[in-house]
């Protein structure tokens, strides 16, 4: 399913499985140019895969960029926060890194093609996704610390000890898309709390 079928949902309804690893590919691209991966390789790979159009709009417009900038290879690595929700929601991580520290992207490649010895087919076909319960619980708890870091902002407070707001709002994004948070595509997803 591409990006602009995906744009068709209706909101608030929890994605599937395929759906759920297919974005999960598809943002491995743009998550592994960032944190170094071969700019001429990746690409190749996702058109070979049939994964291109799995990308959004941002990040077809990061892999294609002759140049990209700081700031979009900054914005890119920091999706790692957002992958892992998605591993995470498909089964292929048993849990979450602690919210006040970044995840091990070293985990991506023990579970995800090229790297894993597992097939892109067989990595979408083996998704399974979280209970419906389960992803609607992960995603209270994660919009609930994301309200504790931005209240603590906003009122010029340490945040939470236990929460790293650049952290918790990338993994924010990321479960709300899982869950069809208002229908929105991945680069429109909001993280309202």
């Amino acid at each position: 399913m591409s990006d602009a079928e995906t744009d068709q949902r209706p909101p608030d309804q929890v994605r599937g499985a395929r759906e759920i690893a297919r974005r999960a590919l598809g943002l491995f691209g743009a998550v592994g140019l960032a944190l170094g991966a071969p700019r001429a390789d990746i690409p190749g790979w996702l058109k070979e895969e049939g994964l291109w159009d799995a990308l959004s709009p941002m990040e077809l417009s990061y892999l294609t960029a002759e140049a990209p900038t700081e700031k979009q290879s900054i914005n890119a690595s920091w999706r790692s926060e957002a992958l892992i929700v998605l591993l995470w929601a498909t089964g292929k991580v048993e849990s979450l890194p602690a919210p006040d520290g970044q995840c091990d992207t070293t985990v991506f490649q023990t579970v995800m093609p090229p790297f894993a010895q597992i097939a892109v087919t067989d990595f979408i076909d083996s998704a399974a996704r979280r209970s419906e319960a389960d992803l609607l619980n992960m995603a209270d708890e994660l919009t609930r610390l994301h309200w504790e870091a931005r209240n603590a902002w906003r009122h010029v407070r340490p945040s939470p000890p236990s929460v790293d707001i650049e952290v918790i709002q990338e993994r924010h994004h990321a479960i709300n898309w899982v869950i069809g948070y208002d229908g929105l595509p991945w680069d429109e997803v909001t993280t309202d709390t």
